[in-house]
């Protein structure tokens, strides 16, 4: 009979142990990795050049990568009528972007994550921080074309904040260099870069309904050929917002 008894409750306790890993199994499923997933809307940018993305580590490249950022302006209207972020075509300010930029993701293959937020402090878009990474991103490697990456908008904003944004300007920049002392650089951004009136073409997203902007919903086209190395050269972009 304690023969018995004792295999009894030894089932027991392998059964209170399964019970146990398969709630604690359960719970780690009801709730992403990081809190941010899928408590906000979601953005998610794609982008393609010409050529490839350089990393710095092909042959010739002297180990110096090139600069890509998608800039972003998070504004409280649905038809903001200022200028969104503008790319940096003569030498000055940051290097990088002009206009009205709140925020911006930058790809740097020498870092780690390879993939980081910013946030920009005040208006002069000089002081900036690391305010995270992107929820998902895909690493891109020597010879890769394409960039893909995501974001909750709770990680630009408060989550209180968030159901004030209601739209978001968005540009693609990619250029050599972001020194803002070089005299000169090759650089592309959303819209023609031969023609003046094509630099001011960021696209505006507007985030209360799901759906995808592009080149064909919003008619700001990026010709292929409009700056000279196509490794710069963007030919494809998109943001899609995906709702909670």
């Amino acid at each position: 009979m304690r023969t018995h008894s004792l295999l009894a409750s030894a089932r027991s306790l392998i059964l209170l142990v399964l019970v146990a890993l398969a709630l604690s199994v359960g719970g780690c499923a009801k709730y992403p990795p990081q809190g941010s997933v899928g408590t906000s809307p979601r953005l998610v940018f794609d982008m393609a050049v010409d050529g490839k993305l350089r990393t710095g580590l092909g042959a010739g490249e002297s180990g110096l990568p090139y600069i890509y950022i998608i800039a972003l302006r998070l504004s409280t209207d649905e038809n903001p009528t200022t200028d969104g972020p503008l790319p940096v075509v003569v030498p000055g300010g940051n290097g990088f972007v002009a206009g009205n930029c709140t925020h911006y993701i930058k790809w740097d293959p020498l870092d780690s994550p390879q993939f980081k937020i910013w946030k920009f402090n005040d208006s002069t878009m000089n002081d900036r921080t690391v305010i995270g990474t992107p929820v998902i991103y895909t690493p891109v490697t020597n010879g890769d074309k394409t960039m893909h990456f995501e974001l909750d908008l709770n990680q630009l904003v408060a989550n209180a904040d968030v159901p004030n944004i209601k739209s978001v300007q968005v540009n693609f920049l990619t250029m050599s260099t972001d020194n803002p002392s070089v005299a000169s650089r090759p650089w592309d951004a959303l819209g023609d870069g031969r023609i003046i009136s094509e630099v001011n073409r960021p696209a505006l997203v507007r985030l209360r309904t799901a759906g995808i902007t592009n080149a064909s919903t919003t008619g700001i086209t990026e010709p292929k050929g409009d700056v000279v190395d196509p490794d710069l050269d963007i030919v494809n972009w998109q943001v899609e917002v995906r709702l909670p």
